[in-house]
């Protein structure tokens, strides 16, 4: 199959064509193949698919919502393994039907919650699943069962308990992540520390905190829709003049719908009011740096494309319009 072109390549939008027999890239627009605009499928770098089900409006702080003994954790607690697979299920469908490609999943309940995420049922998305100690379970099983590790913030674990996580993680070769600093400030030291491969939000992280970061080259995922939900309001340029890399996820479907375009959208749209990010760096935080990442940790995900045939975009009409010019998945689903 040839597509001809507006192409993205090596991290921008240009005229050219591209096989997606052999993947030849080359420059300048064909007579032949397909014509219109081509973008890798979008990596949803955060989410937490196990709480698809819940239906209850959350109301309260973060603590109270997704906190140890929160809202989530109780529901999570009670609810039976048909209704978790059901709707995890249901999320994978749907983001495939959205473009996604994989994601990265913040597992909870420990290996149970590894085996529940993998009896689901999806087509070809690829959760790249990070898991975490639930009750008495080993660590070395969840490492040999998942991607990886990723646990909860400073405050809602032991820290030697941590630092065990990540050594075992990353002599398996796995990667090892975690939430820092969402709703308070967290110790900077002590989770670098932990090594982690990436970090999620950072909201209440001070300069000097996200310079440590920046120079250690350690990525951050931000979830714009899901913060604004909670009340918090971050200016995400911030992230950027520390030269940190940006990565872009939704966070808990029960809270935000798991669509990438709609998450990209928002970001763009949001940072309007403070200080301006181009719809190239956002867009990138969706289909590139995701990608660079995952190859460099040898994690493969399957090759799908979102084409906009008969029409030539750029990055402001793709994450502001996408489902206004109806994308279609490459190959198409079978």
């Amino acid at each position: 199959m040839i597509i001809t072109g507006n192409i993205y390549h090596n991290g921008r939008i240009i005229p050219g064509t591209l096989d997606l027999e052999n993947f030849r890239f080359r420059e300048g627009i064909s007579s032949n193949g397909l014509y219109g605009t081509l973008i890798p499928a979008p990596v949803n770098f955060h989410t937490h698919v196990g709480d698809s089900f819940i239906k209850e409006e959350p109301r309260g702080t973060i603590p109270e919502i997704v906190g140890p003994g929160g809202l989530k954790h109780r529901l999570l607690d009670n609810a039976t393994d048909d209704e978790i697979i059901k709707y995890i299920s249901m999320t994978n469908l749907f983001m495939e039907g959205s473009g996604t490609v994989a994601y990265v999943d913040f597992r909870e309940q420990g290996i149970h919650g590894i085996n529940l995420i993998k009896r689901s049922v999806a087509n070809y998305i690829r959760p790249v699943i990070l898991g975490r100690p639930y009750n008495n379970d080993n660590i070395d099983d969840i490492i040999k069962n998942a991607d990886g590790i990723a646990l909860s913030s400073l405050n809602d674990i032991d820290f030697n308990t941590a630092m065990e996580c990540s050594k075992k993680a990353h002599n398996a070769g796995k990667i090892f992540a975690m939430h820092f600093s969402e709703n308070v400030n967290e110790d900077i030291n002590k989770i670098l520390m932990l090594k982690p491969d990436f970090l999620v939000h950072g909201i209440e992280a001070s300069d000097s905190d996200l310079d440590m970061i920046g120079h250690l080259r350690i990525p951050i995922v931000i979830t714009p829709r899901s913060n604004i939900f909670y009340g918090k309001r971050p200016d995400y340029s911030r992230y950027l003049a520390h030269e940190i890399d940006l990565l872009l996820g939704t966070d808990n479907v029960f809270v935000t719908e798991p669509d990438m375009f709609s998450e990209m959208d928002f970001l763009y749209r949001y940072q309007r009011f403070f200080n301006y990010i181009e719809p190239e760096k956002v867009l990138s935080m969706a289909v590139e740096t995701p990608r660079r990442f995952l190859y460099n940790h040898n994690i493969k995900i399957p090759e799908r494309y979102i084409f906009f045939e008969n029409e030539l975009l750029n990055e402001y009409d793709i994450i502001t319009k996408a489902h206004y010019y109806k994308p279609e998945i490459l190959p198409n689903i079978k």
